[in-house]
C-alpha cells in the first residue's frame, strides 16, 4: 500500500478514494462480446483515461476479456499504449494535426482522417502503405467528411496512393433510450449507408457506427465493429428505464470516503451554508472530505443518494468546497 504524508500531497491525503472494479468491465466486455455476431470486432474506447478508470489497466482488461481493439482520443493516448506494450490495433477515433501525422506513423496508430491536410501530411509521413479510416459526418457535426461529400473526398485519398483506407465510421448523436432518439439514429444509419453505397472504393471496407447506445438499440447497424464506450464502464442507458436494457451491466466505479465527523443534533437544525436544509426530525448527521473541489458539482449532488454502511441515505444542506453532510439517522452502528 502506498501511504502519501500529509505534507507532500494534501489533496491525496484525504480519507477518501475511488475504487475501480476490473472484473465489473471484464464483465461487460464479455456481455456485449456475447450479443454481437461473431465477426463483428468490439473496440474498447479507453479515451480520457479510460473515462478516469485507469487507461492501461482498463486497455488490458478488456483485451483480455474478449475485446478485439481500441480506440483513443488523440496521438499521447495511443502513444502512452504502445509505451505499456500493448500491440493490438489502436484506433483515434477524432482528429489529429497534421503535425501530428509523424507521431501516428511512428506508434503505429491508425488515424482517423477527415481532412486533405491531415491526409497529405500522413502520406508524406509514411514510406508504405498506412491504413486509415474515414470519418463521415451524418449529424454530429464536429468531425467527420460531410455525408454529400464522401465520395469526392474518398476519390481523392485513392488518387494520394500511400494511404490505404481500411474503414469508414460515423457518429449516432443520440443520447437517450425514447422514440426520438432512436428516430434520430436511424435517420443517421440511413445518411451513412445512402453516403457508402455509390463509393465503390468503400465497398470491402471495414463499416461501424454503433456507440453503446447503438449497439443496444439497432442491431441492425452492427456492420463489422462496434466502439464501446460508456457501456464498457457500466454507464447503462436503460438505468431506470421503466423496461430493462438488452445487457445486464456492472458499474466499474465506485467513490468512497470515510466518516471524519458525527453528530446528533435536534429537530429544527439547520445544515450547510444558506441554511437551506432543516432537520424534520432529532437526526444524526455524517460529514464526509468530499465536496466540490474534488468534482462532486452542487447542482448535482445536493440531496444525492450515498451508501453508508450499505444504507442508502442521503446528501443533506448543500455541498461546500471540501465537505458535504450525509443524514445517518437510519444508519445502525454508525461511527
Amino acid at each position: 500500500m502506498l501511504r502519501i504524508p500529509l505534507e507532500t500531497h494534501p489533496v491525496l491525503a484525504a480519507p477518501a478514494w475511488i475504487d475501480v472494479d476490473l472484473d465489473a468491465v471484464a464483465h461487460n466486455v464479455r456481455a456485449f462480446r456475447a450479443c454481437l455476431p461473431p465477426a463483428c470486432r468490439l473496440l474498447a474506447v479507453v479515451k480520457a483515461n479510460a473515462y478516469g478508470h485507469g487507461m492501461v489497466r482498463v486497455a488490458r482488461t478488456a483485451l483480455q476479456s474478449g475485446a478485439d481493439e481500441l480506440a483513443v482520443a488523440n496521438v499521447h493516448e495511443g502513444a502512452a499504449l504502445r509505451a505499456a506494450d500493448i500491440t493490438q490495433p489502436i484506433l483515434i477515433a477524432g482528429p489529429v494535426a497534421p503535425s501530428e501525422a509523424g507521431l501516428c506513423v511512428q506508434h503505429g496508430l491508425t488515424a482517423s482522417v477527415a481532412s486533405a491536410e491531415f491526409a497529405q501530411a500522413l502520406a508524406a509521413a509514411t514510406r508504405r502503405y498506412l491504413p486509415v479510416h474515414l470519418e463521415v459526418d451524418t449529424g454530429m457535426s464536429r468531425h467527420g467528411v460531410p455525408a454529400s461529400e464522401l465520395g469526392t473526398f474518398t476519390q481523392a485519398i485513392v488518387d494520394r496512393g500511400r494511404l490505404t483506407i481500411a474503414g469508414v465510421y460515423t457518429h449516432f448523436a443520440a443520447t437517450g433510450i425514447t422514440a426520438v432518439d432512436r428516430a434520430s439514429m436511424r435517420a443517421q444509419l440511413a445518411s451513412f449507408t445512402r453516403a457508402l453505397e455509390p463509393v465503390r472504393a468503400l465497398r470491402a471496407v471495414r463499416r461501424h457506427a454503433c456507440n453503446t447506445l447503438g449497439a443496444l438499440l439497432l442491431p441492425e447497424a452492427h456492420f463489422d465493429a462496434v466502439r464501446i464506450g460508456g457501456g464498457l464502464y457500466g454507464f447503462d442507458p436503460f438505468r431506470g428505464a421503466a423496461e430493462p436494457g438488452p445487457l445486464v451491466l456492472r458499474p466499474a466505479l465506485s467513490l468512497r470516503a470515510r466518516l471524519v465527523g458525527l453528530r446528533a443534533v435536534p429537530a429544527g437544525t439547520p445544515v450547510g451554508y444558506g441554511s437551506t436544509f432543516v432537520c424534520a426530525r432529532p437526526s444524526r448527521l455524517g460529514l464526509l472530505p468530499l465536496g466540490y473541489a474534488d468534482g462532486l458539482p452542487r447542482e448535482l449532488w445536493n440531496g444525492a443518494p450515498v451508501l453508508v454502511r450499505g444504507v442508502r441515505t442521503t446528501v443533506v444542506g448543500v455541498v461546500s468546497m471540501n465537505q458535504m453532510v450525509v443524514d445517518v439517522t437510519d444508519v445502525p452502528d454508525v461511527r
